[in-house]
């Protein structure tokens, strides 16, 4: 499967990673595990999500729909949470930065870039949980 999700140790941050064709039912599944770990837990202040290995991202209109009702569902219970996105290439930044319009008004920080050095980096100045961003970069 090209697309993980992966919680930090502490599980205070969720790290997705796709790589070659990632779909929107991938991200779907991983939003879900997100939505099912904010209902549970306290846990979860930042999230990254790297695509630097994808190839492509096949999300349809109604696949972002779903996606955008679960980042709603997160953000009731997390809606000060940092979000980076690493997007290699102009269609995944593209794909990126719609969904990113779609999620303002949620209280989130989001960023998108092409690197998952500068994700982490940013990920560290703007999370609310900057000392587990650290160590889990280090």
């Amino acid at each position: 499967m090209p697309f993980n999700t992966e919680f930090t140790e502490d599980y205070m941050g969720i790290v997705h990673v796709g790589s070659g064709i990632v779909t929107g039912a991938e991200i779907l599944a991983g939003c879900k595990s997100v939505t099912a770990l904010v209902q549970t837990t306290e846990n979860f202040h930042y999230k990254l999500v790297n695509l630097a290995g994808a190839t492509d991202l096949q999300v349809s209109e109604e696949e972002l729909n779903q996606i955008v009702a679960e980042d709603r569902l997160i953000a009731a219970a997390r809606p000060h949470a940092a979000i980076a996105i690493v997007a290699p290439n102009e269609q995944i930044t593209a794909v990126a930065r719609h969904w990113e319009n779609r999620v303002e008004g949620l209280g989130w920080l989001t960023h998108i870039t092409r690197t998952p050095s500068d994700a982490w980096r940013w990920l560290r100045e703007n999370s609310s949980s900057s000392t587990q961003v650290e160590s889990q970069t280090s």
